[in-house]
């Protein structure tokens, strides 16, 4: 029966230690349960305000919408795919990114531009490095058009002395007027063969048009006398070396000759006019 109790009171005290041990660790060993300490949640850093930032793109603008053709660039590159079609003809040329085309004119957000001498297309000018151009080197005012008004000063008034008068001096005897030379109509002005060439070559190196200049000709010729819209016109013919996206091409250009003076170089296959 002793026995039964010193089990029971082992046991009872076993049961109570167990349970009252956690309440005085920390006065005894100065260190909370592990079951009491609790973890804050930690609050997130403020952002350091001198870290540096990703850049912005800026896309570049440039107002287009007022431009002339003449302060257009000379040359632009395609971004994107476009297709062309030289005047009269019925299959298109289709151009790849890259293509550097001459720009003639803007229509709204379009760009009409020209390829391989005649041949024109249009694209969005958003597809062009039209803008970035006109940023880096903005064009020049109109032809005809000053940058800068220029202010005339007003005349002032300049209150002259009267001075002497000249003794009267016998009247010269009249001379006879000089006949005036008789002027050749501009319309009657011939050039034989040699004179074509040589006036072909003072045209272009005068540099009058842009398309090509007189160092791409290979060949000059005079051709036979045409009429055209009812005026006949002495015609020369060019053919000149042409950087094309097909590589280099020979290329054929006309010149309408008219009173000893060419008129205009049109295309010898669709009549369009080569600027």
């Amino acid at each position: 029966m002793k026995l039964l109790f010193a089990f029971l009171g082992i046991s009872v005290a076993g049961i109570s230690g167990y349970m009252v041990e956690p309440l005085f660790r920390a006065s005894i060993t100065g260190k909370e349960s592990a079951k009491a300490v609790t973890t804050q949640p930690q609050e997130p850093l403020p952002q350091d305000p001198d870290l540096p930032t990703e850049p912005v793109e800026v896309v570049p603008t440039f107002d287009y919408s007022s431009l002339q053709p003449s302060q257009l660039p000379e040359k632009v590159v395609l971004k994107s795919s476009a297709t062309a079609m030289a005047l009269g003809e019925t299959d298109s040329l289709t151009l790849s990114p890259g293509t550097k085309v001459k720009p003639l004119r803007i229509e709204g957000d379009t760009l009409v531009f020209r390829v391989i001498g005649t041949a024109e297309g249009k694209i969005a000018v958003a597809q062009t490095n039209l803008v970035e151009i006109l940023v880096a080197n903005p064009p020049p005012p109109p032809n005809g058009e000053l940058s800068e008004p220029v202010v005339e000063p007003e005349p002032t008034e300049v209150v002259a002395e009267p001075e002497p008068q000249p003794e009267p001096q016998p009247e010269p005897m009249p001379t006879p007027a000089p006949q005036p030379e008789p002027v050749i109509p501009a319309a009657q002005v011939s050039l034989d063969a040699d004179g074509i060439v040589a006036l072909m070559k003072q045209h272009l190196g005068e540099g009058k048009i842009s398309e090509f200049t007189v160092d791409q000709v290979i060949d000059w010729k005079a051709a036979e006398e045409e009429t055209i819209d009812g005026q006949a016109y002495q015609i020369g013919i060019v053919t000149y070396k042409a950087d094309t996206i097909f590589g280099m091409r020979n290329v054929n250009a006309k010149a309408l000759i008219k009173g000893g003076s060419v008129v205009r170089w049109v295309s010898p296959t669709s009549g369009l006019v080569i600027e």
